[in-house]
């Protein structure tokens, strides 16, 4: 109910209006999560995949925390994990306003925000405040817009050596539609010099790490991504990024209009790393109910994260989904996540 009129009124105003409110009073709102009836954590909801373990298998996705300043507050709602930045080296302000707008009828939102953040060192100082005991804590880092190519691994290597002190876990991003040319980082000859340079601070400080890709990707460019994955010993794929393939402008689409994609994509990748039990697969991208979750372990995933569904759904997201999964491992006869999610991978 309090969510529902808080939605009412935030839908009102301007996306980015409302959604820095929600991260400026989010020391504020973390006292009062017992309004937003937040999931309880429990036990039996904890999921492994290779070194990382979340205490919920749904995770909060890029983008909504850029600053890591709202750590202590979705973690409190019964995220399993937050997925802070996109983080840049220098402080970056990001596309001209308005830069995000919602899409109700389709339950999307397009954003073309361009990587608008206060840069790493603040990062730093925020994570420093942070509780971030017994809680998986993942940092996306990205390019500036003005770096150039020559420089665009070297800025990346630096990120990850910053930031992966304070990280469960990493993710390259070059998939965002948002920053010109960071897509072009996608193509194998690019991504290599990156993948390789981070390899380097990994062999000092190594944490698990991803690579965050696009849905509208060449099918044979994301085998060849997959490839690099295992070849390099990454963790594995974030899939996917946003969309460009929609008529409203400029911008990337998320929520339920790149389901079809993100899905299909998902399903690709899977297909790809299958066999190597080294590599894994965060799903994100249209996913709104325990359905696609669902889905998704059964073409091979594991951890998801929303971004999208839980703006237009709110908290109450992730205690359905608890509610669901609770009926389903019931119905199977299992006591936790773990041994479901390994019976719906196998099936």
């Amino acid at each position: 109910m309090f969510y529902s009129v808080f939605k009412q009124l935030a839908f009102k105003v301007d996306p980015e209006v409302a959604h820095n409110l929600i991260i400026n009073s989010s020391s504020y709102l973390t006292n009062l999560t017992g309004l937003f009836s937040p999931l309880k954590s429990a036990s039996h909801y904890q999921l492994k995949q290779g070194e990382l373990t979340w205490n919920f298998p749904v995770g909060l996705a890029a983008g909504f925390d850029k600053n890591a300043k709202a750590i202590g507050f979705f973690k409190s709602l019964g995220f399993g994990s937050v997925e802070v930045g996109t983080v840049t080296k220098k402080p970056q302000a990001g596309n001209p306003t308005p830069r995000i707008w919602r899409h109700t009828a389709e339950d999307s939102l397009q954003n073309a925000m361009g990587f608008p953040n206060s840069g790493y060192q603040e990062m730093t100082q925020n994570l420093h405040k942070s509780d971030l005991n017994n809680f998986c804590l993942g940092i996306n880092i990205g390019k500036n817009k003005d770096t150039s190519e020559e420089k665009t691994a070297e800025e990346y290597a630096f990120l990850y050596e910053k930031m992966a002190p304070f990280a469960n876990y990493l993710v390259v991003n070059v998939s965002s539609p948002n920053t010109p040319g960071l897509r072009q980082f996608q193509d194998k000859s690019k991504l290599l010099p990156i993948l390789e340079a981070i390899n380097i601070q990994r062999k000092e400080f190594s944490k698990p790490c991803f690579i965050k890709i696009s849905p509208d990707m060449d099918p044979a460019d994301i085998r060849l991504v997959c490839e690099l994955s295992k070849e390099l010993k990454y963790s594995g794929i974030v899939a996917t990024n946003t969309t460009i393939q929609h008529n409203y402008g400029k911008g990337g689409l998320s929520g339920k209009f790149i389901k079809p994609m993100a899905s299909q994509t998902r399903s690709l990748v899977c297909e790809c790393l299958r066999e190597d039990p080294t590599q894994h697969i965060i799903g994100v991208g249209g996913i709104d109910s325990y359905a696609e979750i669902k889905d998704f372990w059964k073409q091979g995933g594991g951890f998801v994260q929303v971004y999208t569904a839980f703006i237009y759904q709110g908290p109450q997201l992730l205690k359905n989904i608890a509610k669901e999964m609770d009926r389903d491992l019931k119905e199977n006869g299992m006591q936790n996540l773990q041994e479901l999610v390994t019976y719906y991978q196998k099936k």
